[in-house]
């Protein structure tokens, strides 16, 4: 498999809603944020593979590249989504997102969209314990 190497005009092209919004050295940054949540290896179990058709690892990328470019455009020193606001005396309250159940991915679309694309590539495999049983009686694991 192969790695995906960013482009910044063909994300923007996907994307156009962050035209002019962010520069390329940010979004670049943000690919490389992203390939610390999704691995961008030889090794990946999730698969890339251009020359057959085979994007799914690029598309996820993208996904998260649109999740921190959506995350980078909120108002300074907000840290996670607004969960109340009052008229009266301006009161703003905000919630700092727990990891736990994708709880991060989910304040943006784009981020709700990787999370659940992505459930088939981290949901661990079934493990059926059995006992085998000799021809002569004795009963023993493998």
């Amino acid at each position: 498999m192969a790695v995906v190497e960013f482009d910044p005009a063909a994300w923007l092209e996907a994307y156009p809603q962050f035209q002019g919004q962010l520069s390329e050295a940010q979004l670049a940054q943000a690919f490389d944020v992203s390939c610390l949540l999704l691995d961008n290896t030889d090794a990946s179990p999730v698969p890339y593979d251009p020359s057959n058709g085979v994007e799914t690892r690029r598309v996820l990328l993208w996904l998260l590249v649109c999740h921190l470019a959506t995350l980078a455009l909120r108002p300074l020193n907000q840290s996670g989504p607004m969960t109340s606001a009052t008229e009266g005396s301006v009161s703003v309250g905000f919630q700092v997102p727990q990891t736990v159940n994708g709880a991060y991915f989910v304040q943006t679309p784009c981020g709700a969209s990787y999370w659940q694309a992505v459930r088939k590539f981290v949901v661990g495999g079934r493990y059926y314990d059995a006992c085998h049983y000799h021809p002569w009686g004795q009963a023993w694991r493998r």
